[in-house]
């Protein structure tokens, strides 16, 4: 069982990198394989909407040949996906969306019909992490609800958790939420127990 978490936020060693970090220990401890990809090490061109030319075929993006190619390939052989992100601005930070809109290029569409001929991460499992500077969750809906409809409607993924820690503000500030993270720690086993139960 391979994991691979997507760590989006420009603070290396920050609350949603730690955050991520535990669940993927509990992912280890239920005997899965894990890798993690930092977002803001990567070189990610923007997607310039052309997607006239990507859409048509099964090929990745002709426009640019950067880091999205050689991630797609990880994320088609991976059994679970885990995006761990700040909340900024009421929604996913800015490169993470550049991300996803670069991973357009993994569906085929027929422009006549509109059906979608060929989707690579279609019923991929998702976990999804946030956290948040103010002392109240409810900032994490809007966000969420931006992956619910990327990763749910866009991409037809199954997002089989969902996690938020709120009130942290400065890097580290999590360590001090102990309960959080050992319920991210947890969240990684039930993840992967799930996963098990499906193949």
């Amino acid at each position: 069982m391979k994991v691979l978490g997507f760590m989006a936020s420009p603070r290396k060693g920050g609350n949603s990198d730690i955050l991520l970090d535990r669940f993927l220990d509990g992912s280890r401890a239920a005997g899965a394989q894990t890798e993690k990809i930092n977002i803001y090490e990567l070189t990610i061109q923007y997607c310039q909407g052309c997607y006239l030319s990507c859409w048509v075929n099964d090929k990745a993006c002709p426009q640019w040949q950067d880091d999205m190619d050689r991630v797609h390939e990880k994320m088609i052989q991976s059994d679970l996906l885990v995006f761990s992100s700040p909340v900024y601005v009421g929604t996913p930070p800015a490169k993470l969306l550049a991300f996803f809109e670069r991973s357009i290029d993994q569906k085929m569409v027929n422009l006549q019909s509109l059906k979608v001929e060929k989707n690579n991460l279609s019923g991929k499992k998702a976990v999804v992490l946030q956290v948040n500077f103010f002392n109240d969750s409810a900032y994490q809906k809007l966000p969420l609800s931006v992956y619910e409809r990327i990763l749910g409607e866009i991409f037809k993924m199954e997002i089989i958790g969902t996690m938020g820690v709120a009130g942290v503000r400065e890097p580290g500030d999590i360590l001090k939420k102990e309960e959080a993270l050992q319920s991210a720690f947890n969240l990684g086993i039930s993840a992967c127990g799930l996963l098990n139960k499906s193949r």
